[in-house]
């Protein structure tokens, strides 16, 4: 029965984390554990000096990037800088009543010593932990058909995100490229400057009223110290 169940296991493992064929996808080919703890042995100030960053999909959305749904297997995360923006692409997720479960068996038979996986799932779960931390990133999501629910809220979606422990697994190896590039993205002034002006300013009405009395009122003292100084 333990058998079986490990095999049923590994099915849908392989479902979760199935490889694209076509040839834009090269970061998604297969690194076994033993490949990676190599590659990290090899480059050891490589890796972790971005995955240690974490910004929230509201925080990511107010330096100008936009969100994408990629495909369905979990390790198709991929992210585009543009000049003045950026696009994040992740895969599709439906959650229910038993996605915490899923997760657990899911990590649980990453970690075995009798499977040999580079624990994608493990760094899935990791991604979504470190940047859905309030009910408005699973909003923000939802709305751009990334993520599915069935449970009542959204508040419940990021609950069951927070419940799923990795226990300090992952690795570094396959998000590190996408990690890299948002950090360098939300480190430049030049790219979020109109981003950060927008969210700050234009998000609603009053602010953008605000903004614009300030304007008006600053174009009055300049031009009433114009006149005064040359009548």
């Amino acid at each position: 029965m333990k058998r079986n169940h490990f095999t049923l296991l590994d099915a849908a493992h392989r479902i979760l984390v199935q490889e694209m064929d076509n040839a834009g996808n090269e970061h998604l080919q297969p690194v076994n554990r033993s490949q990676w703890r190599q590659r990290s042995k090899e480059n050891p100030n490589e890796f972790g000096k971005y995955n240690r960053q974490s910004h929230s999909v509201t925080d990511l959305k107010a330096k100008g990037i936009h969100f994408k749904p990629s495909s369905y297997c979990l390790k198709n995360i991929k992210f585009e800088s543009y000049t003045f923006y950026g696009q994040l692409q992740l895969p599709v997720w439906i959650f229910t009543a038993i996605s915490k479960l899923f997760f657990i068996h899911m990590l649980a038979y990453e970690a075995s010593p009798g499977s040999d996986t580079d624990f994608s799932v493990t760094c899935y779960v990791n991604f979504l932990k470190s940047f859905i931390v309030k009910s408005e990133d699973v909003k923000e999501l939802r709305e751009k058909k990334i993520i599915f629910s069935t449970l009542d809220s959204d508040e419940q979606v990021v609950e069951v995100i927070k419940e799923i422990h990795t226990f300090g697994l992952d690795n570094d190896y396959i998000f590190h490229d996408v990690r890299m590039k948002i950090e360098e993205h939300c480190c430049s002034n030049a790219k979020t400057w109109i981003a950060e002006l927008i969210h700050t300013y234009f998000r609603n009405q009053w602010t953008f009223i605000a903004l614009l009395a300030g304007v008006f009122l600053l174009c009055l003292t300049i031009l009433q110290t114009y006149y005064t100084m040359n009548p």
